[in-house]
């Protein structure tokens, strides 16, 4: 390779991808033909029909789909990710808002939402650490952090990496505790055959712009429980008991009803979410097996539990060192810049300002637990979308080779 080619695009060379003439696939993947045969025919009879909201029988009807996709027996549609966990915890513990919700152990490597939602509705939070290999929650951590307050736990299933249930959920029937599923990144990933939202007493999906399954906005709650279904029923919809009359309020509850609009966009994008998590996983294990050819490039790591990854972030791992010491926000910058849209993971949750600030006004609403595995992780984790995985092998090559050249030259300078 000549030294053109291989000086950084940063430094004044020439991209590996001229993103211009050749982008990433689109997300979501949108086209003229599934406009016109899909999409255009299905907004246009719920325009017509008159009915946009309640009933709501398409929300109805796509939270059934759902379910039955996440092998559950329901599932709520929700206007957001960060309502449904709210819905979840609120149905799990039998709150109403008000009162203290005692506490919940969540990851401290995860969204905002893992916590802002529980917080929201009365709870406190113990951050624990994650697994050094796939950052899910570690169940030692978990069983350690238990105390007198300690009422759920809250698994995150990481970039689409399904948590240890089992260990989770043997530590949460010993302590008489409810385990909720923040599912956000895990649409049909799969622990040990059983699909996420399956898995704990209750679970909670996003369908944000940026998830595998999006409607812009959106979120989903799931579970096997009818009363737990009931309360988050009442959560969404004012307070009203499914089998109620519309004057009735038999629980305070808050208005999340959705739009039929996204309802029947949900159903037509999940008919094809099986296929896309296949191309998602055959391109994983491509790049699985190229990437160690790069010294100090780590591919994501599976847990034996894992018969299904989903792939909302294809989360590897790079070694400082072999990249002349240079910090993730240089390597990031420096592989970005040859075209390839990689970012750097989640940063410790509870050295974000919003949780210190809480932590400040609230010293009992937020403790921290030792997290040695997420002070290791977090400095070196990077994550390619879930988008970049549509992309055919040859497309997938310009990744291994950016990050290779930005390799040979920061351990060249």
């Amino acid at each position: 390779m000549n030294q053109q080619c291989d000086q950084l695009a940063i430094a004044g060379g020439t991209p590996v991808r001229n993103l211009e003439r050749q982008p990433w696939p689109a997300w979501p993947p949108n086209t003229v033909e599934e406009w016109r045969d899909e999409v255009e025919p299905a907004l246009r009879r719920i325009y017509l029909s008159g009915t946009e909201g309640l009933p709501a029988l398409e929300g109805v009807a796509f939270g059934r789909d759902f379910a039955v996709f996440c092998g559950s027996r329901h599932g709520v549609l929700m206007p957001h990710g960060t309502n449904a966990i709210a819905a979840a915890v609120t149905a799990a513990l039998d709150l109403d808002g008000l009162s203290d919700g005692g506490e919940i152990v969540i990851p401290n490597y995860t969204f905002i939402a893992t916590a802002s939602a529980p917080l929201s509705v009365g709870c406190s939070l113990c951050l624990v650490d994650v697994d050094p290999q796939c950052g899910t929650m570690d169940p030692a951590a978990v069983e350690a952090a238990i105390g007198p307050r300690t009422r759920a736990l809250m698994p995150v299933h990481i970039a689409g990496h399904t948590a240890d249930m089992d260990a989770l959920r043997s530590i949460a029937d010993k302590h008489d505790l409810a385990v909720i599923e923040d599912a956000a990144h895990a649409h049909g990933a799969e622990y040990k055959g059983r699909k996420a939202g399956s898995l704990g007493h209750v679970g909670a999906f996003s369908f944000q712009s940026s998830k595998n399954l999006t409607s812009g906005e959106g979120g989903t709650v799931t579970t096997d429980d009818g009363d737990l279904y009931n309360r988050v029923l009442a959560f969404q919809d004012v307070g009203r008991h499914p089998a109620g009359g519309r004057w009735e309020y038999p629980r305070l509850g808050w208005n999340y009803r959705t739009s039929e609009y996204l309802a029947v966009l949900l159903r037509i994008r999940l008919a094809k979410l099986p296929s896309q998590i296949k191309h998602r996983s055959r391109a994983a294990a491509y790049l699985s097996e190229q990437l160690p050819q790069i010294p100090g490039i780590e591919p994501p790591h599976w847990r034996a539990w894992v018969t299904c990854h989903s792939y909302h972030l294809y989360a590897f791992r790079y070694d400082p060192e072999a990249f002349g010491g240079q910090a993730i926000d240089k390597v990031t910058a420096a592989v970005r810049a040859e075209g390839i849209p990689i970012c750097q993971g989640y940063r410790p949750l509870a050295i974000e300002d919003a949780l210190r600030t809480v932590t400040a006004k609230h010293p009992n609403r937020i403790r921290v637990e030792p997290c040695p595995n997420v002070e290791k992780i977090s400095p070196r984790t990077l994550w390619l979308s879930q988008s970049m995985l549509l992309a055919k092998h040859r497309d997938l090559d310009d990744i291994v080779e950016a990050l290779a050249k930005v390799q040979r030259a920061f351990t060249r300078d």
